[in-house]
Formats: C-alpha cells, sequence, structure tokens
C-alpha cells in the first residue's frame, strides 16, 4: 500500500510526516476504490491498519478507536467515526507545520546580482543531483525543494526557509545512502553566504540612511488680509 521509498522520503518531523503518509494511503485507497465495482473494505482496514501502525511508532498523540468491527455494515459507521478523527488530526498539525515555519523566518529583499548567483548555484544542484546515485523519490523530493527554493529567490520578497528545507533534504538522502551529494551540500552553504550577504547589506542600509524628515505642506491659498490693513509692508512700525 506505501513503498519503502515513500517511507524514506518521509520528514523527520513527526507533524509533516503524519500529514504527508496519511495522504498517501488515503490517495491509494481512493484510486483502488474507483477502480472496483463492490468495493469490499479491503482497501479501507489496511489504512486503518496503517494509521495506527505510524501513531504508535511515530507517539502521535492522537486517541483513535481500535479493533474494527468484520460486519461491513458496522464497519462503514466506525471508519467514518476514524476518518473523522483523523481528519481532525490532520488539520491540527498542519495548523501547527505553519506556525512553526513563521517562527524566525527571514524575509530578504534581494538584489539582481545575489538572484543571479543563487540561481547559478540551484543549477548545479540540479545537476548533482541529476547524476547522483540515489532513489528516485528523494530526487524527485530534492527537485521539489530546488523549484520552490527558485520560486521564492524569484519573488521581490525571499523567505529564506525554503533553503534550509532544501538542505534537510539532501543531508536525508546522504543519509539514506545517496552518494556523491557532497557538492550539493557545498552549493547549498554558498546559497546561506549569499542570503547572510543580502541580511548585512540591508542592516547596514538600515542603520546608515538617516531618517526621514517630514516635510510641511505649503499653504496652498495666500492669508487674507484683515480689513483696514495693507500690504505686509504696512505693518512694520518704522
Amino acid at each position: 500500500m506505501i513503498t519503502d521509498e515513500e517511507l524514506d522520503s518521509l520528514p523527520d518531523d513527526p507533524d509533516e510526516a503524519f500529514v504527508m503518509y496519511e495522504g498517501i494511503l488515503r490517495d491509494y485507497v481512493r484510486t483502488a476504490n474507483a477502480n472496483q465495482e463492490n468495493p469490499d473494505w479491503d482497501m479501507e482496514r489496511q489504512y486503518v491498519a496503517q494509521i495506527l501502525a505510524f501513531v504508535d511508532t511515530r507517539g502521535i498523540p492522537l486517541e483513535l478507536p481500535t479493533n474494527p468491527p468484520d460486519d461491513p455494515h458496522t464497519f462503514s459507521r466506525w471508519y467514518q467515526n476514524f476518518l473523522r478523527a483523523v481528519d481532525y488530526y490532520r488539520a491540527v498539525a498542519r495548523l501547527e507545520i505553519s506556525r512553526r515555519k513563521k517562527v524566525n523566518v527571514t524575509v530578504l529583499t534581494l538584489s539582481p546580482d545575489f538572484k543571479t548567483k543563487i540561481g547559478a548555484h540551484l543549477t548545479a544542484i540540479r545537476k548533482i543531483v541529476f547524476e547522483a546515485n540515489m532513489a528516485e523519490s528523494k530526487r524527485d523530493a530534492i527537485f521539489r525543494r530546488i523549484s520552490n527554493l527558485q520560486e521564492e529567490v524569484d519573488r521581490d520578497r525571499t523567505r529564506t526557509e525554503a533553503g534550509l528545507a532544501l538542505w534537510l533534504d539532501i543531508t536525508s538522502a546522504i543519509g539514506k545512502g545517496a552518494e556523491n551529494l557532497d557538492p550539493a551540500i557545498e552549493r547549498v552553504k554558498k546559497i546561506f553566504d549569499v542570503f547572510a550577504k543580502a541580511k548585512d547589506e540591508a542592516e547596514q542600509k538600515a542603520l546608515t540612511s538617516p531618517p526621514e524628515r517630514k516635510r510641511i505642506a505649503p499653504p496652498t491659498t495666500a492669508p487674507e488680509q484683515q480689513p483696514g490693513r495693507g500690504p505686509l509692508d504696512d505693518d512694520i512700525p518704522f
């Protein structure tokens, strides 16, 4: 129902891994049932078993019903309750993942020169990953990270955590036995160096730029003269 390569590609973070793992399993169930005229609930039972195994082994704080009933009609209602519990925790996990991503996020405005340098490093990383000896699922995952980082760099304001995600996927692949990826790590480090320079330049500019002085707009009409008073020179007593 789920391959070893798909298991190997799961993130280390339990919440992120749960969201990805559950999505893979549910897609398998949906695809299998679409090709069956009379579903026998076998795929759903496999889904339940594998979700329970994941929760137990990864320490997911999710209370789920166990011991699914054998009767198909009873199982149908039991399964719907099971899915509701899974859906609730999946939503909680996604919200928590989103919250963590926003903590300590650095947003930079990159100059065209910095964008060009990072783009060159990403092109080199693509070539290294393409030629590396590794599982195809890991290769595809790294290619997605590269594309995500390139999209961030192309924006007016770049969020640097996309670079960290790329570094984590490459190091994870090395830990899983991928070969010839060390040059890619060196390229990612150079990307971090560019981020650091961009951050230093932005901070230096903020320190050296004088605060903008407020400008007072000139009057749009001349002040009215009081009755019986002449030009301004007439007010001078000498």
